[in-house]
């Protein structure tokens, strides 16, 4: 169900019976949209999550909000921001590669449930090493970034460092969803300048990662969750686009893991 969440588009999955009081928020990353969740938003719900999948600035036609030739990394903080912020609880927030990043910027001004961070690009400060597929894409899109033009991703770009070990016909589907992308949040998963402020971080922290992701290894993964003083969670066999592996056993364990963080106090009455 399509849904307006200060001012931007949302996909919003309700369930046949709540039984929680944070809602949960997924945040997208580059080059993709609010579509990429439905498969995990499908499982929450069914678990009795309140499902929200943000469409960031200018996804859709009908998410029209600003322009993609300016739109910055800092702007999508803000919004991200403004989202959370206009829920009554904390939400749970659920981001994955670039949006990973942002929702880490934006716990430095507010403060969510809990976090899980899905294959997280790392901040510039962390000085982690870029992988080779960021400087492979680097090289092929780096005038694109320079001109600052909105830009797709190369479908066969997308599959080979995005969306492998996955199944062939599930490649295809996937990247035929793609959309452009503003050349400054490409720049900034590719080469990261945002810097987190060290013991910004508050809220439960859980990070994910395939051991076979070549975009963000696990050995950066891993080294996030440690600098930020939360836990890690390595998938074997599984690549970058982690959300349509094994989706219902990965939902699951997310989900008991945010039970076991925060416990009665985020269910609702009837349950608690």
């Amino acid at each position: 169900m399509e849904h307006l969440i200060a001012g931007l588009l949302a996909e919003r999955y309700l369930p046949a019976q709540a039984k929680f009081k944070s809602p949960l928020v997924l945040v997208h990353g580059v080059w993709s949209g609010a579509w990429c969740w439905q498969s995990w938003a499908t499982h929450f719900c069914n678990l009795g999550w309140d499902s929200i999948a943000i469409d960031l600035r200018r996804r859709s036609t009908q998410n029209p909000v600003g322009n993609l030739d300016n739109l910055s990394f800092s702007d999508c903080v803000r919004d991200l921001a403004e989202v959370i912020s206009s829920f009554s609880t904390p939400p749970v927030l659920l981001a994955m590669n670039l949006g990973a990043l942002m929702a880490l910027k934006v716990c430095e001004q507010t403060k969510p449930s809990a976090l899980i961070l899905v294959s997280p690009s790392p901040p510039g400060n962390l000085a982690a090493a870029r992988s080779r597929p960021q400087r492979l894409l680097w090289l092929k899109y780096r005038l694109l970034i320079l001109l600052r033009r909105p830009f797709p991703i190369d479908e066969k770009d997308f599959r080979a460092y995005f969306l492998t070990p996955l199944p062939e016909n599930l490649q295809s589907a996937l990247a035929r969803q793609t959309v452009a992308e503003s050349s400054a949040l490409v720049r900034e998963f590719l080469l990261p300048r945002a810097h987190l402020e060290a013991g910004s971080l508050s809220c439960p922290t859980l990070v994910l990662g395939g051991s076979d992701d070549h975009i963000m290894p696990t050995a950066t993964t891993n080294r996030i969750a440690a600098w930020l003083g939360g836990e890690f969670k390595e998938y074997p066999g599984q690549g970058h686009w982690l959300i349509e592996h094994d989706g219902e056993n990965i939902v699951r364990d997310i989900h008991r893991w945010i039970i076991h963080k925060l416990g009665e106090k985020i269910l609702l009455a009837e349950f608690s």
